[in-house]
């Protein structure tokens, strides 16, 4: 490792992906506003207001802190066929959304207490689908063809155009700090999980494999179109959620059969377009780690290094050889615990994981309500030992 801080952050985060030798190791950290309805009864304690613009919170990211941030880049090239109706009515505490498709309806259905935070709409992806659902939005093949009418691949020259403008925004942002950019890519079985429902998405994937295949491959070739545009726009990073496709819901030949080649030509596609690919998993990671090393990726990001069953020295041996790790520590167990456990935390993942490729990273981000004190703590960590 060289000892002067001789490479930009864009230069640095981008080798880290490479594996390749860098200054000294990053430190990027997400933070997580939560929204309003999670933030109750706690305070906010982040440095910037609940207002703060993106240049503003980069400013004292980049330039307080001494962050190695990315700038994130919005990506949407999906929109409804024309003419969809669409219709929310309420009635004994339940919420009802239907639209009216070529190919019928698609309802769906919560339930509307103090909890839900979407007002009358139901989104299509939203962790608070699955703690809220009467009836999901997919349970038949019917329904998959109904929202495939809803979230149609839209390649018009003005979709492209709001893409072209949304990526030569955050370029202009990044180049101002000489940061990267990444763009969120696919959801895979996360996003099902929000349109099937947590348990009944496992159910189907042993009673109904057929149908998780299909929603799969309909989202397989959307994220495939959207890395060839995306390629072409100097995008230098993407990263494909992987959150809920651990073995905390699946075992490895499951995920292996519905998930391994696409995500391995979703790597290989982006490579190819001149973008480094990254893949969040969190939890339930050690009776998958054979599998995570051979899907091709550029890096791992989020695991929770204390998380059940985690042996860090193992989950290094096998995985830092083949591909670049963001790890730090636990937003849950570290981070809401203070600034003590924190600190300790970066020392412990700083005699394992310094490898080229190792990106310090909280698993997986720092919240609104969490501590001040222990994002201080980790970045103080970081400084002094990187």
């Amino acid at each position: 490792m060289k000892t002067s801080s001789s490479m930009t952050s864009r230069e640095r985060l981008l080798a880290a992906l490479q594996r390749e030798e860098v200054d000294h190791i990053p430190c990027c950290i997400s933070f997580n506003p939560l929204d309003p309805l999670s933030r109750l009864g706690h305070t906010w304690n982040f440095p910037w207001s609940e207002e703060a613009t993106t240049e503003e919170k980069l400013t004292y990211q980049v330039e307080t802190l001494g962050l190695d941030q990315v700038v994130n880049v919005g990506v949407d090239l999906c929109a409804p066929v024309d003419g969809m109706e669409w219709k929310t009515w309420a009635e004994d505490g339940v919420l009802h959304n239907t639209y009216r498709t070529p190919t019928g309806d698609l309802h769906a259905s919560v339930h509307y207490n103090d909890l839900w935070p979407h007002g009358e709409r139901i989104p299509f992806y939203s962790d608070f689908n699955v703690g809220h659902f009467v009836e999901p939005w997919i349970r038949t093949e019917a329904d998959l063809a109904c929202l495939q009418q809803i979230r149609r691949l839209d390649d018009s020259s003005d979709a492209l155009d709001r893409v072209r403008a949304g990526c030569a925004t955050a370029r202009e942002q990044a180049d101002r700090y000489h940061l990267p950019t990444q763009a969120s890519v696919g959801m895979g079985l996360t996003g099902a999980q929000h349109l099937f429902g947590a348990a009944d998405l496992c159910i189907c994937a042993i009673d109904q494999p057929s149908l998780v295949e299909a929603y799969l491959e309909y989202e397989h070739a959307i994220n495939l179109h959207t890395l060839e545009v995306l390629g072409d726009l100097d995008v230098d990073m993407v990263r494909r959620n992987g959150f809920y496709e651990t073995a905390d819901f699946y075992g490895p030949a499951m995920l292996e059969g519905f998930l391994g080649s696409r995500l391995r030509l979703e790597a290989d596609t982006a490579r190819q377009a001149g973008m480094h690919m990254s893949y969040t998993v969190h939890t339930g990671i050690t009776p998958i780690i054979d599998y995570l090393a051979g899907l091709g990726m550029d890096s791992l990001f989020g695991i929770d290094p204390v998380s059940q069953g985690m042996d860090a020295q193992d989950l290094h041996r096998r995985l830092s050889p083949v591909t670049g790790l963001w790890m730090g520590p636990s937003s849950t167990h570290h981070i809401w615990q203070g600034p003590d456990s924190t600190r300790q935390a970066v020392r412990d993942i700083f005699e394992t994981f310094t490898d080229p490729g190792f990106v310090l990273s909280p698993a997986v981000s720092v919240h609104s309500i969490m501590p001040w004190e222990s994002a201080l703590a980790m970045i103080e960590e970081w400084k002094k030992l990187r």
